[in-house]
């Protein structure tokens, strides 16, 4: 087999020429140039790849690594093809090794419960209006993410002009569309009962229409994403194990789950832009139940 360690700064070349990004350029080149090494040696391009193959699953545990790698030099095997360096090779090399899915860890029901009763009884515990009030819209926050299944951003976008009382609905505000989801009636009266304590300790709250105002320097500005993390660090302290809006969430699609197979209902009702996204994570909190 010809030696294709010169071509290795021609590929380098040419993927600067098709706008690759810096961070590209030099991986496959990287890439490039450790395949040129380890197959210097062999005669055929059958004969390479299979030292190739070899050679790469046992230096590299990862199966992300080893599939990158495989990706960038399929790269530079179609640069060779194309320029006659080497022939047609069969196509049972270099293929995609499978990943293991990582099974999703909900919370179980009585964690989820728990979780929940933290910043109610910091409410009820509460000395001062200002404690009372911050427990109070935390406490409707993670009512909000566990009922409805909603992001931290798609909590922080929420306003009231979002609410529809009489159909007993939220259109929750994504990157790319809205939705429409329906609201218990428990989760109606907190959300309520929320807005009004707000408009009473904070009277600023009737000039705008966020829903999860800031205090301090924040004061009447809409809270951020780090703010919902704070309120979900604070949870795990007081409980001992981990809970987060992911978490939580997940808790939420696993009780739809449970009795509910419309799944292009469901998909749409969880954000997913896609059906094969949300049966993928279907597939992995079942994994979880099962294991």
């Amino acid at each position: 087999m010809e030696q294709i360690m010169p071509y290795v700064k021609a590929f380098e070349a040419y993927l600067r020429s098709v706008n690759k990004s810096p961070y590209t350029v030099k991986q496959y080149t990287l890439d490039a140039k450790q395949f040129a090494e380890i197959v210097a040696v062999q005669t055929t391009i059958e004969d390479a790849l299979q030292m190739y193959e070899e050679t790469i699953t046992k230096q590299y545990h990862s199966v992300n690594s080893i599939n990158r790698k495989y990706a960038s030099t399929r790269h530079f095997l179609s640069f060779l093809q194309l320029r006659d360096v080497i022939k047609n090779y069969s196509p049972k090399y270099l293929q995609p090794l499978n990943k293991e899915q990582a099974v999703i860890k909900t919370l179980e029901q009585h964690q989820a419960k728990k979780a929940l009763a933290v910043w109610f009884q910091k409410y009820e515990q509460a000395k001062t209006d200002e404690d009372a009030w911050l427990a109070l819209r935390n406490a409707t926050i993670v009512a909000v993410i566990a009922e409805l299944g909603i992001k931290s951003a798609e909590v922080v976008r929420m306003e009231w002009k979002h609410f529809h009382e009489a159909s007993q609905q939220w259109t929750v505000i994504a990157a790319k569309k809205s939705r429409k989801l329906p609201l218990s009636n428990a989760l109606m009266k907190q959300l309520l009962y929320y807005q009004e304590e707000t408009l009473k300790w904070m009277p600023i709250a009737s000039e705008v229409s966020v829903v999860w105002l800031g205090l301090g320097n924040k004061k009447g500005q809409s809270i951020t994403v780090k703010t919902v993390e704070r309120i979900f660090f604070t949870i795990s302290q007081q409980v001992s194990f981990k809970v987060t809006t992911t978490n939580l969430r997940y808790r939420a699609m696993q009780n739809e789950l449970a009795d509910f197979n419309k799944l292009t209902e469901l998909y749409e009702q969880f954000g997913y832009a896609r059906k094969g996204v949300f049966t993928e994570r279907q597939q992995r909190m079942t994994k979880q139940v099962k294991e």
